[in-house]
């Protein structure tokens, strides 16, 4: 069965966070053969140290999200949707939304949306030693503000976080602000952002599914070199459909084709032209 993903469907506030991802993801990728290399001699692996990356005093890496190391089975008997680069396990509610580059047929984000929240995940290559959450909060804030946010930090269940109130044109033409919620990990040898959209930005209660699912997402770095900052590669899980199939005669921009059913809820796959 095939629907179609409209933007109305996900609403204002996700568009918004998908817009200014793409300007964070720009930030993200501007990483030199200078980084290539300081990245391949920090990533020699040293006993012990890797499940500690991350963990700080409140907890929030003691008990996810997690590196593949860390679990017996990323899959966890079939509960986790192997996206690639990460697993991610669903909530009764919850749609998963995975945009496709239509010409590449590339990844090129993942988003779970549930009433009037959204929750944008994607994983990063980063150093073994260093953590670049600080820095990206840094530049992440620079970049809100030149866009007329009002910013400010926070505390939250994982850490500090951005908080932020984002300019936008709502869909009757008026103008509003979209409330968004930054949020970033530091692993072993990657960098885990979220970005929290809607009501889950502003009411705590409406956020607990995005965030338990955001906690239990497992990275898969990899053994490979790569550059800091540079997105992990992500990929349609075995099971999904065949990027040819997509619904007879849709004329959206976006089209959903179906992922493998997550736990009483069936996701659901963006295409982006």
């Amino acid at each position: 069965m095939f629907g179609r993903g409209k933007r109305s469907r996900r609403g204002a506030g996700v568009d918004a966070a998908d817009g200014l991802a793409d300007d964070v993801q720009a930030i993200d990728e501007e990483a030199s053969a200078q980084d290539v290399a300081e990245a391949d001699s920090l990533d020699e692996s040293v006993p012990g140290e890797r499940s500690q990356q991350g963990a700080g005093a409140g907890g929030w890496r003691v008990d996810g999200p997690w590196d593949e190391s860390e679990v017996g089975d990323p899959a966890d008997g079939g509960r986790r949707v192997d996206l690639g680069g990460m697993w991610l396990a669903g909530r009764p509610g919850v749609d998963l939304q995975v945009q496709v580059d239509q010409n590449s047929g590339s990844v090129e984000g993942v988003t779970l949306v549930t009433g009037e929240s959204g929750l944008e995940i994607r994983p990063f290559a980063a150093p073994r030693t260093l953590g670049i959450w600080e820095e990206v909060r840094e530049e992440l804030t620079q970049s809100l503000q030149q866009q007329g946010a009002q910013v400010q930090p926070g505390d939250g269940p994982f850490g500090p976080e951005v908080r932020a109130l984002l300019p936008v044109q709502l869909p009757d033409g008026q103008q509003g602000v979209q409330p968004l919620r930054f949020l970033g990990i530091d692993g072993p040898r990657w960098f885990l952002r979220g970005v929290v959209s809607g009501r889950a930005a502003v009411e705590p209660g409406a956020a607990a599914d995005l965030e338990e699912i955001f906690r239990d997402v497992v990275v898969v770095r990899g053994k490979d070199p790569m550059a800091p900052r540079e997105p992990l590669p992500l990929r349609l899980p075995p099971q999904a459909a065949a990027p040819e199939a997509v619904e007879e005669g849709a004329q959206d921009e976006e089209q959903a084709r179906e992922l493998p059913q997550l736990p009483e809820r069936g996701p659901e796959i963006t295409e982006t032209r």
